[in-house]
């Protein structure tokens, strides 16, 4: 992939992690990031298409990032946010009191949900709500597809648990909780549990992972 359709693929995934709404030619070419028309940015949009890096969900609609535009996009295209410093002044001290209190302060700092896997059979989530709170889940078949995840939880903590050596997303086959969602998850150092971020595949990559980096570090 050329280096324009990296940034017009990163700035879709962008756009529409923002909005959860498709992203249309005319919205990128306004501004100064593309120096080309926006015929040239359909073009270019074309070709993602056909590579299988975003799809046209609706006819006449924008376009979305696909699984596989998701999965070069972390692969190639993350800035992960730090924390600023007060935000990791308030995960240093919720770490320190219970890591139940960090989980819901997650679930505060990204309107998604927090799992914890205190050991393969021992769990604690939260933040469901926010969860099903998501565009995303004003689809029926999304709200059942989570409610069976909710169901399974626990055997996919205890398969997950093993295989978790660093900060990583999980998607579609790679993902035990559902092909439908995607996780953030780490191991925590000092206390041998897992701390994982559930959420739509539409999840703010950069901001999670450089809240879970942070706890990592809290915890070492």
């Amino acid at each position: 992939m050329n280096e324009r359709s990296q940034k017009l693929l990163k700035e879709i995934v962008e756009i529409y992690t923002k909005t959860a709404r498709p992203v249309g030619s005319q919205s990128l070419s306004e501004g100064n990031k593309f120096l080309v028309s926006s015929a040239t940015i359909r073009n270019d949009m074309f070709e993602l298409e056909e590579a299988g890096y975003i799809t046209q969900p609706h006819t006449s609609a924008g376009r979305i990032p696909t699984m596989t535009g998701y999965r070069f996009y972390l692969d190639n295209l993350l800035s992960v946010k730090t924390p600023n410093q007060k935000e990791k002044e308030e995960l240093a001290i919720a770490y320190s009191q219970d890591i139940r209190d960090l989980a819901k302060l997650l679930v505060a700092k990204t309107n998604l949900a927090t799992i914890v896997g205190l050991s393969p059979n021992n769990l604690y989530f939260t933040g469901l709500f926010n969860l099903f709170s998501q565009p995303e889940f004003e689809d029926y078949r999304m709200v059942l597809s989570m409610s069976q995840v909710v169901d399974s939880l626990e055997k996919a903590v205890s398969n997950i648990y093993p295989r978790i050596k660093g900060p990583e997303v999980l998607l579609g086959q790679d993902n035990p909780f559902s092909d439908h969602c995607s996780v953030a998850i780490t191991p925590l150092a000092t206390n041998g549990a897992i701390l994982g971020i559930l959420g739509p595949m539409r999840m703010d990559y950069n901001r999670v992972l450089g809240l879970l980096e942070e706890v990592v570090n809290i915890s070492r």
